[in-house]
């Protein structure tokens, strides 16, 4: 572990704009990303490069994914990482942003199915269902924490255990708790959460909740079906209520 100081760390790392525009040369065939030129197709590297981070990342953990098999599973060249990336963090805090946006999306889907509202009675426009919408989950028929799952634990285990990380990964972890308390502002603004009842902390314990649970299968204790959590969620919907 580099033993140079947290700020110069950061100096390093100064953030590149994030601008998409036509070509510095006016070429409308080329695109202006992260103040470089590229050709639209390139785009496509740029996704395969964070979905194969993603899944070596959820597979062998945050500090043993290395870029050269990274770029295997995208079938691509260690260089063009570089080409979007400067270094491991700054691709693996892309890909955690990239998996949470992506389940997000897939979420707030499912929360307005038929399906959905079938096996739940909790309305569409409670706080809790848009708070459901937000946790990383899986979607599909197997078993385990989705790779979105784990990749929210490794980027809670880097910015706890790693220095050089800590810097670039924790913006983003409290951008992810932002989400959260914005629902529960709004909830105690709507009055469905007590004003007695601190926002910040109640949306610190929803996170935790489904992170601690996460943690639990993946040490091996059986995962309950989620369909169980709906009368739970319901009565603590109820309790936090402000009092008639």
């Amino acid at each position: 572990m580099s033993a140079q100081p947290a700020k110069k760390r950061a100096q390093k790392r100064t953030a590149r704009p994030k601008s998409v525009n036509k070509g510095s040369n006016g070429d409308s065939r080329i695109v202006t990303i992260d103040g470089r030129d590229r050709r639209p197709w390139a785009l496509v590297s740029k996704e395969k490069l964070l979905r194969a981070a993603i899944a070596e990342i959820a597979d062998r953990g945050y500090e043993k994914a290395r870029l050269v098999d990274i770029a295997k599973r995208a079938d691509l060249t260690v260089g063009s990482i570089y080409t979007w990336f400067e270094d491991k963090t700054e691709l693996f805090n892309a890909a955690l942003e990239f998996a949470i946006s992506e389940t997000q999306k897939q979420n707030e889907t499912l929360v307005k199915t038929d399906g959905f509202k079938n096996i739940s009675p909790i309305q569409a426009a409670n706080w809790l269902v848009i708070i459901a919408s937000l946790l990383p989950r899986r979607l599909d028929d197997a078993s385990g924490p989705s790779e979105a799952q784990r990749m929210l634990l490794e980027a809670l285990k880097a910015s706890w255990r790693d220095e050089e990380a800590h810097d670039a990964i924790l913006p983003q972890i409290a951008a992810f708790l932002g989400q959260y308390e914005a629902v529960v502002d709004a909830a105690v603004k709507s009055g469905q959460v007590s004003a007695d009842i601190d926002p910040k902390l109640l949306a610190r314990v929803m996170l935790a909740l489904p992170v601690g649970l996460t943690l639990l299968t993946l040490a091996g204790l059986p995962e309950p079906e989620q369909v169980k959590f709906i009368p739970i969620f319901q009565k603590f919907g109820e309790v936090v209520k402000p009092a008639k």
